[in-house]
């Protein structure tokens, strides 16, 4: 099993500012509290248990409004897994998003070796994976181009923010496989999209437009091969006035190098067929609330309609790149729930790409509070599988039957998402192959896309491993 985006350390780092009070990564944390994002759903033991053969740990320092927030000052208050004082100092700024980031590698790597059977190996390229061994290999990234801000939470001076960069492409330091360039929180790089539902605050609403100077420069530093090893561009989290710069840019400047959107769900449409259904400016915010119809999937899904998910010509972009696609197993993130308000910056908002629709026919109904739980279970995957085979669908117009090639599992565990009921955690990763080769051909049938029988585990095994091992062959060397 294949994880192109998961946390094993960002739980327990969390838990206390002295290093040596913190739980290893190994540990499982059970919040006791109804609220299950908060539990623990992909530490090294979690991975293990699921048979986890090779992820990509992503580092990350917490921003300051969500440091702040209530969510997570609730979590600290009623349980010992999380330290208050330390969430209070990243609120107030007196943790330096690099130093934060830095220091969730050092207890990442501290767990590298902690006891009989709680072992991983990092990988410094592919050429160092072990197909033969069942020990978990990690390959690193980082979630945010904050993390490399060289004061403190603030960008600073441009050399030094691109110098902590360049540090990662040297040898001997812990190497990135790619980077996200912008998180949920306004930064310096580029203007980011709308993620944000469960906390409220000015901090994570858009604003700008698309690629900033800065965000140009960092670019080009991770993707050359001048400075040291190439460090990929995730365009997770990005606005879609910054990917379309983004795109811009890499095929005039790196026509080479391959696009990656590594925790994904997918809208559904293309970006000029938004199923809009009301707009409202909001002058005090300096942004644009958008209100969604739900857009229809296959048999009884929906797509998330959400400009952080990818738009058809988002698909195309990155399969014509030879890039890889991860999937999110977030229930939002996948269509599941009602369809909230997104917000828009104000200096990205082209009106000739909101235009307002009629309701379309929903499917009918269905209480899925009501089914029994094998039943549900099925329900929710087939949305995992409406998102997926949504984006082969879309890839096969521009490069055939390679589109299923370049698609993997990008689950997001541990980055406080609500999974799909059937993989709460990377514990389950072991059943994901049955239960998809179970599922995928019911959708792929109600979808018109044709999945011989005999195809349906090679396709399955795919997704869930040789797609990313194949990349990695040709891009982590």
């Amino acid at each position: 099993m294949f994880d192109f985006h998961c946390h094993p350390s960002f739980k327990t780092f969390l838990g206390n500012r002295r290093a040596s009070l913190r739980k290893n990564c190994w540990t499982t944390l059970n919040f006791d509290l109804d609220f299950k994002i908060l539990d623990s759903q992909s530490s090294l033991s979690q991975i293990r248990k699921g048979k986890g053969q090779l992820i990509v740990a992503v580092l990350y320092g917490l921003e300051s409004a969500f440091a702040g927030s209530g969510l997570i000052k609730l979590a600290a208050g009623l349980s010992p897994h999380v330290e208050k004082r330390f969430l209070q100092e990243i609120e107030w700024g007196e943790w330096g998003y690099n130093q934060l980031m830095m220091g969730d590698w050092q207890h990442l790597m501290s767990s590298k070796n902690v006891g009989p059977n709680k072992f991983f190996k990092p990988l410094k390229s592919i050429a160092d994976y072990d197909p033969q061994t069942d020990q978990i290999q990690v390959i690193l990234a980082a979630e945010g181009g904050h993390n490399f801000y060289d004061s403190d939470q603030l960008p600073g001076h441009p050399q030094g923010v691109l110098e902590n960069l360049r540090f990662h492409k040297q040898p001997g330091s812990p190497r990135l496989l790619y980077v996200t360039l912008t998180h949920l929180q306004q930064s310096a790089f580029c203007t980011h999209a709308y993620g944000m539902k469960l906390i409220k605050n000015p901090a994570f609403n858009p604003t700008g437009r698309g690629l900033r100077p800065l965000g140009k420069a960092f670019i080009n530093e991770a993707l050359s091969t001048q400075n040291g090893n190439r460090i990929l561009i995730d365009i997770k989290h990005m606005s879609w006035q910054s990917r379309k710069e983004f795109y811009q840019y890499r095929d005039n400047a790196f026509p080479e190098v391959p696009m990656v959107a590594t925790h994904m769900g997918v809208t559904g449409v293309s970006v000029l067929k938004k199923p809009v259904k009301k707009i409202k400016t909001r002058i005090s915010d300096r942004c644009v609330q958008v209100s969604y119809y739900r857009v229809l999937g296959a048999i009884d899904t929906y797509f998330n309609p959400w400009s952080i998910n990818l738009y058809d010509e988002d698909i195309v972009a990155i399969m014509q790149s030879g890039g890889l696609i991860g999937l999110s197993m977030d229930q939002r993130i996948l269509g599941f729930g009602n369809v909230s308000k997104e917000n828009f910056s104000m200096e990205e908002f082209v009106e000739e790409e909101f235009r307002s629709g009629k309701k379309p026919r929903y499917h009918p109904y269905l209480d899925y509070s009501q089914l029994p739980k094998k039943a549900f279970r099925d329900y929710q995957l087939r949305y995992f599988c409406n998102n997926w085979l949504h984006v082969v669908k879309v890839g096969m117009q521009v490069i055939g039957d390679d589109a299923w090639n370049h698609v993997c599992i990008g689950s997001d565990f541990d980055g406080l998402i609500d999974p799909i009921d059937d993989f709460k955690s990377a514990a389950h990763y072991s059943s994901l192959f049955a239960r998809l080769v179970e599922v995928m051909p019911v959708v792929a049938q109600a979808m018109d896309l044709q999945v011989p029988p005999m195809k349906v585990q090679e396709k399955v095994r795919g997704l869930i491993f040789d797609n990313a091992l194949s990349f990695l062959k040709e891009h982590y060397q």
